[in-house]
């Protein structure tokens, strides 16, 4: 990478000055895709998308690499930008998609399931013999007569007095029992 051989402290100070001009640009530039990538996540998981963040750090560590920056600053520079991105999405997402909204789970009704320690103990809970704890708890959410609200990471669904506790992020049925 070639750079301007200075004549000045004045001279390297409006070289820096033309260069953070840039930089927050394209900062500005990089928030608005954030913005938008927003309408795209199903839940919030999907807004924090660890995985995502970590391929990005790889990539901008070998950028940095390969222009002869620090690694290591520019890792500390982009973790810190995406968690205020990251914080950002999350407002807008919020905005968007009202988790307090029953119609989300509703809608997400195909993705419930339970484990096999879960769904033992749904069954023992209402006894329930030789029915499938899942498609129980997935007809009784979707009844139409279920109260259904959100407490922070969780679903609670209430009718004929049972109560069924879903995981908001993967939709797994926590328990379910009698009121």
């Amino acid at each position: 990478m070639s750079t301007i051989s200075c004549s000045s402290l004045d001279e390297v100070r409006s070289n820096i000055d033309r260069i953070d001009d840039g930089i927050i640009r394209l900062i500005a530039e990089r928030g608005t895709f954030v913005s938008q990538a927003s309408r795209f996540k199903k839940n919030e998981e999907g807004v924090k998308d660890s995985s995502r963040v970590e391929k990005v750090i790889q990539k901008v560590r070998a950028k940095a690499e390969a222009y002869g920056a620090n690694p290591d600053m520019v890792e500390r520079i982009y973790r810190e930008m995406i968690a205020g991105f990251i914080k950002m999405e999350m407002k807008e997402f919020l905005k968007t998609n009202d988790l307090s909204n029953p119609e989300i789970l509703l809608k997400n009704l195909e993705k419930i399931h339970t484990t096999p320690l879960g769904a033992d103990r749904i069954c023992r809970n209402l006894k329930l013999a030789g029915i499938d704890a899942v498609d129980f708890c997935k007809q009784k959410i979707a009844s139409g007569e279920c109260k259904i609200s959100r407490d922070g990471k969780n679903w609670y669904c209430e009718t004929d007095s049972i109560v069924i506790t879903v995981n908001a992020n993967s939709y797994t049925i926590i328990t379910a029992h009698r009121k």
